[in-house]
C-alpha cells in the first residue's frame, strides 16, 4: 500500500513540475515576441545599450525572470497542480489502474489522499514562495514601471512610512496617488557630515506635473552643522517648491503597502491608517488575496479530483476535462464578480477569495459523493 501511494505521489509531483516548467517557458516565448524591446533592454543605460549581446541576453534573463516571478508565477501554481491531479487519475483510469485497485479491494480515497498530501506540502512551501521570492519581485516591478530607483527603499513603521533618498530622510503619514498628494509630511535633510541642518514639516504636499513638491504652508527649522547647542531658527507658514529630483516625488507612487510581508501588512491595517476609504479595500482584498493563493495549490487539486476519476478505460476523458476547464473557468468568473462587488461596497472586502475557496470544494465533495452512490 505504501509503495502505491508513493507510485502515485510521485506521479503527481513530476507532472506537477513538468507542467510548471513548460507554462514558463511558454509564457517566456511568448514575452519575447511580444515586448522584444521592452525585454532587450530593460534595466539598462544607454552606455550599458551599445554594450554588445551579453549585456542584451542579461537584461532579457532579468526581465524575464521579474515579469514571470511577479506577474504569472502566483497563478500558474495552482493551475500546475490542478493539470497534475487530473492527468495523473486520466492517465490511470485509462491504463486500468483504477480498476485495478478498486478490484483488490483498496478504496479510492488511498490513492487520492497521497496526492492531496503532497499538494497540501507544496501548498505551504507556496507560502513561503509568495512572501519571499514573488513578494520581492513584485516590489523590484512595480518600482522599475513607475521609473523608482530599485536601490531606493521605503520602510513602513507607525502610521507612516519612511523614504531616505541621499541626504534627504523623508517621513510620510500617507500618499494619495489619485490627487498627487503626500500628507503629514516630515523631511529631514542632512550635512555631508550626517547633521541634520533642516527640518521641514507640512500637513500636505502637492506633487505638481513636473515632479516638484509644492508646499503652500511649512514650518521650517534651520540648524547649525557646526555649533550643535545654537538655537534652530524657525519659519512658520511658509511656501515652498522643492527639487523633485533629490526627492524623488514618482516614488510616492510605489509606496504600497500592499507589498508589506503579511506580518506587517496586517499590522499596519490594525493601525487605521487615514487613507482613503477606496485605498484601504483594495489594501484590504490585497491581504486576503495574499493569505488565500497558496491553498489554491491544494484546493485545485482537489477540484480535478472528481473530473479525473470519471475517466476509466474506455479512454473517454473529454467530456471531463471540459467539465474540468469550465469549473476552472467558473472559479475565476465567481472570483473576479466577488471582487467587483467587494471594490463596490456591496460585499465585506474579505469575503471572495476564502468564500470562492469553500463553495467550490464543496461542490467538488459533493460530486464525489454523488460518484460513490
Amino acid at each position: 500500500m505504501r509503495i502505491l501511494s508513493h507510485y502515485f505521489a510521485t506521479r503527481f509531483l513530476g507532472l506537477f513540475v513538468m507542467v510548471l516548467a513548460a507554462a514558463l517557458m511558454v509564457l517566456a516565448m511568448l514575452e519575447l515576441v511580444l515586448n522584444l524591446d521592452d525585454v532587450s533592454g530593460w534595466g539598462r543605460t544607454a552606455d550599458e545599450a551599445d554594450s554588445g549581446g551579453l549585456a542584451s541576453l542579461a537584461a532579457a534573463a532579468r526581465y524575464l525572470g521579474l515579469r514571470l516571478t511577479s506577474y504569472y508565477l502566483a497563478d500558474i501554481l495552482p493551475i500546475a497542480s490542478f493539470i497534475a491531479v487530473f492527468a495523473v487519475f486520466a492517465l490511470s483510469g485509462r491504463a486500468m489502474e483504477l480498476v485495478a485497485t478498486s478490484a483488490g479491494g483498496i478504496p479510492p480515497a488511498r490513492i487520492v489522499l497521497p496526492v492531496l498530501s503532497t499538494a497540501l506540502i507544496l501548498s505551504l512551501a507556496s507560502v513561503l514562495l509568495h512572501e519571499t521570492l514573488i513578494l520581492r519581485a513584485d516590489r523590484v516591478w512595480s518600482r522599475a514601471e513607475g521609473d523608482v530607483p530599485i536601490e531606493a527603499e521605503i520602510d513602513f513603521a507607525r502610521r507612516a512610512f519612511w523614504v531616505q533618498k541621499g541626504p534627504l530622510i523623508t517621513n510620510v503619514g500617507y500618499a494619495d496617488p489619485e490627487t498627487r498628494t503626500l500628507h503629514d509630511v516630515e523631511i529631514f535633510e542632512r550635512s555631508q557630515l550626517g547633521a541634520v541642518v533642516r527640518v521641514i514639516r507640512t500637513d500636505e504636499v502637492a506633487i505638481e506635473a513636473s515632479g516638484a513638491w509644492r508646499i503652500d504652508e511649512g514650518t521650517i527649522w534651520r540648524f547649525d552643522p557646526i555649533d550643535f547647542t545654537a538655537d534652530p531658527q524657525v519659519e512658520r507658514d511658509m511656501p515652498l517648491l522643492l527639487d523633485h529630483e533629490a526627492l524623488q516625488a514618482d516614488l510616492l507612487l510605489s509606496a504600497d503597502p500592499a507589498l508589506l510581508p503579511l506580518t506587517d501588512l496586517a499590522a499596519y491595517l490594525e493601525r487605521a491608517p487615514r487613507a482613503t476609504p477606496s485605498s484601504l479595500r483594495r489594501v484590504e482584498r490585497r491581504l486576503h488575496e495574499r493569505l488565500s493563493s497558496p491553498w489554491l495549490v491544494l484546493v485545485f487539486a482537489w477540484l480535478a479530483v472528481p473530473f479525473a476519476l470519471r475517466v476509466d478505460g474506455r479512454g473517454r476523458i473529454a467530456p471531463p476535462a471540459i467539465g474540468a476547464v469550465v469549473t476552472l473557468s467558473l472559479f475565476f468568473v465567481v472570483q473576479n464578480t466577488g471582487q467587483t462587488l467587494a471594490q463596490r461596497e456591496l460585499i465585506p472586502v474579505g469575503v471572495t477569495p476564502w468564500a470562492t475557496i469553500a463553495i467550490f470544494s464543496a461542490g467538488a465533495a459533493l460530486a464525489l459523493g454523488m460518484r460513490r452512490t
